[in-house]
């Protein structure tokens, strides 16, 4: 059994490692955009990064039941294009919809969703993001991230970060 968990592990670390580039793009319409690639462009104009269309491998959308926005998903062509606008997403807490597409007619100004950037992670990483956030809420975290695919959290402060790799280690925390 140990030996079909290492090469469980060992399956999901290089699945990630091909996500490395890729990044998701939650909160916008369907309907305001005509082309995924627009709305990467569009979104790194507002956070004021550098992207060109040369820098996109490719972009389309993420199927979603019930939901009238689809995530985005992009793969650039570079990790440190990823990464420059990975970091400045920090800015989307004052970016609604129509900084964006401010032409769009159909968005409801008082409920405006927000805009999320997130990684590309794999199905068995976002639930353990799933639960880590869940965890927060409760108090019983601090603090979590992820850093290129790799999820870590903190219970205390001060304390130092803990790498998160499977169930046990958020159990253990």
């Amino acid at each position: 059994m140990e030996e079909a968990d290492n090469l469980y592990t060992a399956l999901d670390d290089l699945e990630q490692y091909t996500r490395r580039n890729s990044l998701e793009i939650h909160g916008i319409p369907d309907d305001c955009y005509s082309s995924t690639e627009e709305v990467v462009l569009k979104l790194a104009a507002v956070l004021n990064v550098n992207v060109n269309p040369s820098d996109i491998e490719i972009t389309h959308k993420l199927k979603r039941r019930g939901n009238n926005s689809s995530p985005v998903i992009v793969k650039f062509i570079s990790h440190k294009v990823e990464t420059s606008l990975y970091k400045d997403r920090v800015k989307l807490r004052n970016v609604k919809v129509l900084d964006v597409f401010p032409g769009y007619s159909n968005a409801v100004r008082a409920e405006e969703p927000r805009i999320f950037l997130n990684k590309n992670l794999t199905n068995y990483r976002r639930g353990l993001v799933s639960r880590a956030n869940q965890m927060n809420r409760d108090g019983l975290l601090t603090s979590f991230w992820t850093i290129d695919g790799k999820i870590f959290a903190k219970t205390l402060p001060s304390g130092d970060p803990v790498r998160i790799f499977i169930d046990y280690d958020l159990d253990a925390l």
